[in-house]
């Protein structure tokens, strides 16, 4: 009988870190009632919800505006 093969050691998910507003992480910190695990599970929710129903193309113009509105603060700095 054959062997299974050992699946390989470490995290089985990538730890990302979000940057949000104040004022946005207060209302989502409200519905998880302060607690921390909540809070994770919410935003995580949230953003699976989202790219679920997003395509490339949507999700490629978010990056599009990211940068255009980069170039934009870099142009009025200069100013």
């Amino acid at each position: 009988m054959a062997r299974k093969p050992r699946k390989k050691g470490g995290a089985r998910y990538k730890r990302v870190v979000l940057s949000l507003p104040k004022r946005l992480y207060y209302v989502l910190n409200g519905i998880a009632m302060g607690d921390e695990r909540r809070l994770n599970r919410l935003i995580k929710g949230i953003l699976e919800d989202k790219l679920m129903e997003s395509t490339v193309a949507e999700l490629e113009l978010y990056l599009g505006r990211s940068e255009e509105e980069e170039e934009e603060e870099q142009a009025q700095e200069q100013q």
